[in-house]
């Protein structure tokens, strides 16, 4: 066994890790970013403008220390790291106005994440999802939510209006939307006609990449991911209001899922699983963190509260689908490992949600909208946003 080990050089400097290092190193290969801070990420645009949503003034959303905007660019283009919900940066890619293909194409993140995570994802060295669509002679912008893990109606507001402002710099009528993971779920929130602004026909191709169609359970599914995050100040969401911490149950509801908490949109992506992949009585608290309850070092509410809290949106938008005229098409990742650590592995998935939730389709085109793919490739859910193989697949999809 002591052989197998060393024979991975990765996974033996992970285990002899101690204490907070190890939750921490845990945490890193999980790509949780732990309170680092970028900068110099303004060398992948050409330019990077902060814009207002009218509609939007007033609105507020909390944050927490561990999700704030974490890059020094993005931090000085708001101006703060916990802007207000009514701006949003919208960024423009090298070539915006003079590669081949002439639809635009708008890259839409995922939660905790903001556009620089499709150029150099936590700055590991990868030419990401936008460098590669450049290369292969797209005409490519992308946008910074004010709340990386924003209410998605917040979300669906700025989408909109960032929408119609590329249409506007470019002379088109319609531009090419690609989403990743919670990204999708704002999209689908305009495109389903169910967000403020009415959906005005201005996408052609909506390309979603590893979004949960049919809801995630991943906080309450793995308790123990729910320490390590605790542990290791990670941004990233608590199923748990409570934790206990130097023998005292300490209060963690700012960090939770749940409707005080500083993470609006999470606890709307919600959906149960238990029924059809079974829950892991091996990891601590898996009962009364699914259910509710106080365990033997936490406390929950339980997954049905969080979806109320959330206001069961994943069912609100199955039943609504897309509006009619619009071409969708759906990309699963099958590769459950991040690094040297595993992520969920109770069902086939990419390590956080599970292939069927992604493959699910019936409820987008109910009204109309065409699938024109759902095809599935060995990517983890991190490597969507920089995988060869991810960008060759987008590009063929976007091809006029």
């Amino acid at each position: 066994m002591f052989d197998l080990i060393i024979s991975y050089p990765a996974l033996f400097d992970f285990l002899r890790a101690s204490g907070k290092d190890f939750y921490q190193r845990l945490s890193r290969d999980m790509f949780l970013n732990v309170g680092i801070k970028y900068k110099g990420s303004s060398r992948f645009w050409e330019r990077v403008e902060l814009q207002q949503v009218k509609k939007l003034e007033g609105k507020e959303e909390r944050f927490c220390s561990q999700n704030e905007h974490q890059d020094l660019d993005v931090i000085n283009c708001f101006q703060t790291a916990t802007p207000a919900s009514k701006y949003y940066l919208l960024h423009y890619a090298p070539g915006w106005d003079r590669n081949r293909h002439q639809i635009p194409i708008l890259l839409v993140p995922g939660a905790g994440l903001d556009a620089n995570s499709f150029t150099d994802l936590y700055a590991m060295g990868y030419d990401g999802l936008q460098q590669q669509l450049v290369a292969l002679g797209y005409r490519v912008f992308a946008i910074t939510f004010s709340h990386t893990h924003g209410d998605n109606f917040i979300q669906a507001e700025q989408l909109a209006d960032a929408i119609s402002h590329i249409c506007n710099v470019t002379g088109k009528e319609q531009i090419d939307l690609v989403a990743y993971s919670k990204g999708g779920t704002a999209a689908r929130i305009y495109l389903s006609g169910l967000s403020d602004t009415p959906y005005c026909g201005d996408i052609r191709r909506y390309v979603m990449l590893g979004t949960p169609n049919l809801g995630v359970d991943f906080p309450f599914r793995n308790p123990l991911f729910n320490y390590v995050i605790y542990i290791s100040g990670s941004n990233g969401v608590l199923a748990w209001d409570k934790v206990l911490s130097l023998c005292t149950m300490v209060d963690t509801t700012s960090c939770s899922i749940y409707r005080e908490g500083a993470f609006p949109g999470q606890c709307q992506l919600l959906y149960r699983w238990d029924d059809t992949y079974k829950l892991d009585m091996l990891q601590q608290d898996w009962w009364t963190t699914y259910y509710g309850g106080s365990g033997l070092i936490s406390h929950s509410r339980g997954i049905d509260q969080a979806i109320a809290d959330g206001g069961n949106l994943v069912k609100r938008l199955d039943v609504r689908g897309l509006e009619p005229g619009i071409d969708f098409y759906v990309l699963a990742g099958e590769h459950n490992f991040f690094n040297s650590f595993p992520g969920d592995e109770s069902g086939p998935g990419d390590g956080l949600v599970f292939l069927e939730s992604v493959l699910y389709t019936d409820g987008l085109s109910k009204r109309g909208a065409r699938l024109k793919a759902k095809d599935i490739l060995p990517v983890n859910h991190l490597e969507f946003l920089y995988s060869r193989q991810v960008a060759r697949w987008v590009g063929s999809k976007l091809e006029e």
